[in-house]
């Protein structure tokens, strides 16, 4: 698969989605709007550049690649940024909110 712009963009919209999703869930580590967004378009935009064609490999059994349709490829760039920007958003906040040693 070839990477193009069209993915990264899936995975930047996708990401900002999924930052705010988990922010929704975790609220113990969330930091603002802005910080959310900021934090889950970073992150779904540097695995967007770098891990575009690997998100979009599918692999029959017998070890060929399998032939992508446009609506399977949407949905796992969809999912890949998603799952990058929640992480993104996760991690930060984690390293916000840690315990303060005595």
């Amino acid at each position: 698969m070839l990477w193009t712009a069209t993915n990264l963009y899936i995975q930047i919209v996708a990401g900002f989605i999924g930052a705010h999703l988990v922010a929704a869930v975790v609220r113990d580590h969330a930091f603002g709007f802005w910080g959310h967004s900021a934090a889950g378009l970073i992150a779904s935009a540097l695995g967007g550049y770098f891990l575009q064609s690997y998100a979009a490999t599918v692999v029959m059994g017998n070890g060929a690649l399998n032939e992508l349709r446009p609506a399977d490829n949407f949905f796992l760039q969809a999912a890949t940024g998603a799952t990058l920007g929640g992480m993104g958003m996760l991690a930060i906040g984690m390293l916000m909110h840690r315990p303060k040693s005595d």
